[in-house]
């Protein structure tokens, strides 16, 4: 037995090592590390401290792993360390940013301090003691600045003496630094020196990074340049540099006759070409990297699995979207299938909720096979807005390839309808429980979600007049038709359809009454001329049972403007009708379903425009426009509703409420007849003429007088006085009744 826990134990832990995000899921990760590919920048020791400063605001840290300072501290022959005048600034300013933004952060050497470059290099690896004071100074100044990794930068060494000395650093570097979670990297130029494996010390493995600085090269040229690199297999196969190893350089100035940074470059053109590997300025040429070769570029070392690209340097590029930073960044992620949907080196729910935010919008097509449409689809911002394949649309699909990536990320998902298939925004109506959820298809699968938009409080209102005008949800959806793109290409087509639980089934077989109400626009700005003509720019309300059959609806036609109560699964069942349902006008629609133990149920209706007196719906003589009877018998058992649509059409519709009386009006006071929330004149008129509970009688007379005045709490506070012509009428039916009575009789 304990040998069977024992690996089950350890099958578990296994688990729990290859497989951490079934076990936990995290609200962002690391662009970078989820790609397994990284974009390094190097910011040289003659980056201004203004430049220095704007590169967190420019957004330049969004875009990059890691950033390396470059030469600002020098080594010198003795293997001390010398500070450039600006580097003490440099490191502070660079530790804040690196905290700020979480980029992993090294330290870089080229430049020397009192001696020649190649002097100075080789006083240090040449001589152990040197080697060992140079590395503890590497330690110190690495830890003290929270760095992580170190770059080797001599360029180079020329004979097999010198290689392995220099390689001999390298080893002493990664003994010091590796056990500390830090790297070492080396720089070196496009083809390889063929003198570097030739000792017995050389060992590519002793690095973590080797830098090719093909800047300005091609991607074929580049690739020539790494198999150079590979090729160094002196001291065996496994000593040998792999793909993996290998970092491809893209410069970030034009090189000619000066120094030219794209930044003045894309400033002066701000619409250079993608394909532009030379600019002018009309007098000399400068050859840069185009958006295209830096693509190309990437695109290599992603088929080689290599480690990323680096680039040199920071303060030559452009904030701007032409920048190539920006270009990689997006490239990669696009081709390694990252949703760093907003470009900010991080996977989150920011990501999600730009695309959820965009759903149903047409960013157009733009396309990816080819080197000009991808770069429409970088320059059109189609990526940012969760068109994630240049199809031109936010949809469905972009969705659910988003939830997937977060999923296999180990990723939360914000709780969006796109997602998650329920309405957050439109939920807990009176009467419904929860919120109205889009109907999936017989697999599970989400329907087209960007069909609904949801809208905050007061997005649709109705003004009107009476004590039933103001008894509608303020939540609200616009449920959308296709839009001309889909119908190009005929996407878009299926019915939408939501749904809703109610709180408590309505049973048709029991004396019940139940009321609903919801506020419908019909929308035809968006309408194509195609929907206009439509007779099928309907909507439905419909009443569901357990089993998910309509029962009974009401329908709306946005052609023809008549409003329906249809029943479906009673063959026997009466339907009614009504036009004069008007296009972009809001209306209240008021419902009564009425069960019967023994006879016919009954559903009453009516839609009421703006500017309409609304009276209590729950009074018995309030005026219904519409009414349909049920076969005898036919009593279902109502627990769902749903709302469809057709795509010719469009509609802004509430949430529902539904319930008894109680759930609309409070209960009345004895004595209020007309339920307008008082006991006043006009409930003695309504019992004069027979209108009261009782017609007539002694009992509802009494229970006026005993409550004449009254009014509910919920109206007490908007309370006043009665019309000089209701005591006018009072007084003169009080005195019809009075004498009525006989004369009176004295004690």
């Amino acid at each position: 037995m304990r040998r069977f826990l024992a690996v089950v134990f350890v099958a578990l832990m296994i688990t729990v090592a290859i497989s951490p995000h079934l076990w936990a899921q995290q609200e962002s990760v690391s662009a970078w590390e989820s790609a397994d590919f990284r974009n390094w920048t190097f910011i040289p020791y003659w980056t201004t401290q203004s430049q220095l400063a704007s590169f967190s605001g420019d957004g330049f840290y969004d875009h990059v792993s890691d950033v390396i300072y470059f030469s600002g501290v020098r080594p010198t022959a003795s293997g001390d360390l010398n500070y450039h005048p600006w580097a003490a600034q440099h490191l502070a300013t660079l530790a804040a940013q690196q905290a700020a933004h979480g980029f992993r952060y090294h330290m870089s050497m080229f430049d020397t301090a009192g001696g020649t470059v190649d002097d100075v290099w080789n006083s240090i690896v040449s001589n152990s003691r040197t080697r060992a004071k140079f590395v503890a100074n590497i330690v110190d100044l690495l830890q003290a600045n929270g760095m992580t990794g170190f770059n080797l930068d001599w360029e180079r060494p020329g004979t097999d003496t010198e290689w392995a000395n220099y390689t001999q650093l390298a080893k002493d570097l990664k003994a010091a630094i590796g056990p500390l979670g830090m790297e070492v990297s080396v720089d070196d130029y496009g083809y390889a020196d063929p003198d570097w494996d030739d000792t017995s010390v050389f060992d590519a493995r002793t690095y973590d990074q080797l830098f090719i600085m093909g800047y300005h090269y091609g991607a074929a040229s580049n690739n020539s340049f790494a198999n150079g690199k590979l090729a160094l297999t002196g001291q065996g196969a496994a000593k040998a540099f792999t793909d993996e190893q290998l970092v491809l350089g893209i410069g970030t100035w034009g090189k000619g006759p000066s120094t030219k940074s794209l930044k003045s470059i894309i400033a002066a053109d701000p619409n250079l070409a993608y394909n532009a590997s030379t600019w002018s300025d009309g007098t000399n040429t400068w050859e840069i990297e185009s958006r295209q070769q830096v693509r190309e570029k990437i695109q290599l070392a992603l088929d080689r699995n290599m480690a990323g690209v680096m680039n040199w340097a920071l303060q030559y590029d452009s904030p701007t979207d032409l920048g190539l930073h920006r270009v990689e960044h997006h490239y990669i992620m696009v081709k390694r299938d990252i949703p760093d949907l907003n470009l900010d080196g991080k996977v989150n729910a920011d990501d999600a909720l730009a695309l959820s935010d965009n759903m149903g919008s047409v960013p157009g097509w733009t396309g990816t096979n080819t080197a000009a449409r991808f770069d429409d689809f970088y320059r059109e911002g189609n990526w940012e807005l969760g068109d994630h394949n240049g199809n031109g649309f936010v949809n469905q699909a972009d969705a659910n390839w988003l939830a997937g990536r977060f999923t296999a990320l180990g990723v939360n998902l914000p709780d969006r309808l796109a997602y998650t298939g329920t309405f957050e925004n439109f939920a807990d109506g009176l009467g419904l429980a929860g919120r109205w959820e889009a109907v999936r298809d017989g697999s599970g699968n989400l329907p087209e979600t960007g069909n609904y938009t949801q809208h905050g409080s007061g997005f649709l209102n109705f003004s009107g007049s009476g004590a039933g005008s103001d008894k509608y949800s303020n939540a609200s959806i616009t449920i959308r038709n296709q839009n001309s793109a889909e119908a190009f290409d005929t996407l878009n087509t299926e019915q939408r359809e939501i749904e809703a639980s109610l709180t408590a089934p309505i049973d048709l077989g029991q004396n019940v009454q139940q009321y609903f109400t919801f506020l419908v626009r019909q929308n035809t700005g968006t309408l194509l001329p195609s929907q206009l003509a439509s007779d099928q720019r309907d909507l439905f309300l419909q009443f569901h049972d357990a089993a998910g059959t309509n029962q009974f609806d009401v329908s709306i036609s946005g052609m023809s403007g008549q409003v329906g109560i249809n029943s479906r699964a009673d063959v026997g069942g009466d339907n009614d009708s009504l036009g004069g349902f008007l296009p972009d006008t809001t209306y209240l629609v008021i419902g009564k379903i009425t069960g019967s133990e023994s006879n016919a149920n009954t559903l009453e209706l009516s839609f009421l425009s703006e500017g309409s007196s609304v009276g209590n719906f729950t009074d018995s003589t309030f005026p219904w426009m519409l009414s349909a009877q049920s076969s005898i018998g036919f009593d279902p058992l109502i627990s769902h509703l749903q709302l469809v649509s057709l795509y010719e059409a469009n509609y802004t519709v509430s949430n529902i409420q539904i319930g008894p009386a109680s759930h609309f009006f409070e209960t009345p006071q004895p004595g209020d007849f007309d339920l307008d929330g008082d006991v006043d004149g006009d409930d003695f008129l309504k019992w004069q003429r027979g209108q009261s509970p009782n017609p007539l009688s002694q009992s509802d007379l009494s229970n006026w007088q005993s409550n004449y005045g009254v009014v509910l709490n919920s109206i007490a506070t908007a309370a006043t006085v009665p019309e000089p012509g209701t005591f006018i009428a009072l007084a003169i039916g009080m005195t019809a009744m009075l004498c009525g009575r006989g004369p009176m009789k004295h004690r």
